[in-house]
């Protein structure tokens, strides 16, 4: 349910990581999708009631950080830099993230 899908890069431990937004609208996040994980981190990905894939970002080296409209756009390196500085701030237990 993303649109404006952009690949940034590969995370530390292997994980592909994208830039988006949802179809209803919004902010510009920086995540991964569920559908890659199925292959590589299975362990990673939450199917919910309604049949579609959640991603369990805490089993993961990078977090989902939604982007603020208000600054320039991220280079792509910035933007995957951002995903994994935030999983280390996560682990500290002082971000919460977007959902």
């Amino acid at each position: 349910m993303k649109t404006d899908i952009r690949r940034l890069g590969t995370s530390a431990q292997g994980i592909p990581v994208y830039a988006f937004r949802y179809i209803w609208g919004g902010p510009m996040f920086v995540g991964t999708m569920a559908q890659d994980l199925l292959a590589i981190r299975p362990e990673a990905v939450i199917e919910t009631e309604s049949g579609y894939y959640m991603v369990d970002y805490d089993k993961l080296d990078i977090a989902m950080v939604s982007l603020p409209e208000d600054v320039s756009p991220l280079t792509d390196e910035a933007a995957l830099a951002l995903a994994a500085q935030a999983t280390r701030i996560r682990s500290r237990g002082s971000v919460q993230l977007a959902m």
